[in-house]
């Protein structure tokens, strides 16, 4: 991500009943190559994901509600970052034990149409554009090791 590039973080639940995942979207200057050497999987349809979880990347969920993305650098993506979740976020979050991370440039993070949000997300796994991996969730801090 370059230096000048602007980080949006949106959260969401997919599926139903007992079957939702919380996905964690994350839209900037982030180019494929980049990530796919960080562990991450391109992703060609958001309407069919299954990913193993990836222990580099994690997903930590503070007292506050603030999230952090750790990632394999020296610093975390996002640090203690207020976002919006769905009421069914945190419950599908601990449920599964992992966060489905989707990351990519020109997503539609920030439209404020959700169907037409959807439309950009998915042209941009048809392009080749969208990086995701399944990330271990945890309300308790992650430790060095």
């Amino acid at each position: 991500m370059t230096v000048d590039a602007r980080l949006h973080v949106r959260a969401a639940v997919w599926g139903h009943a007992d079957n939702r995942i919380a996905v964690l979207l994350l839209e900037g200057g982030f180019a494929p190559a980049g990530l796919t050497s960080r562990g991450l999987t391109l992703v060609s349809s958001v309407d069919r994901v299954a990913l193993p979880v990836t222990a580099a990347w994690r997903v930590h969920l503070d007292a506050a509600g603030a999230l952090t993305v750790h990632w394999p650098h020296r610093r975390p993506l996002p640090d203690a970052v207020p976002v919006e979740q769905p009421d069914a976020w945190r419950w599908a979050a601990r449920r599964r034990g992992a966060v489905l991370l989707l990351l990519g440039d020109h997503v539609g993070l920030t439209e404020p149409d959700p169907a037409h949000r959807r439309t950009l997300l998915a042209a941009a796994a048809s392009r080749g554009a969208l990086a995701a991996t399944a990330a271990p969730f945890t309300t308790t801090p992650f430790t060095a090791a």
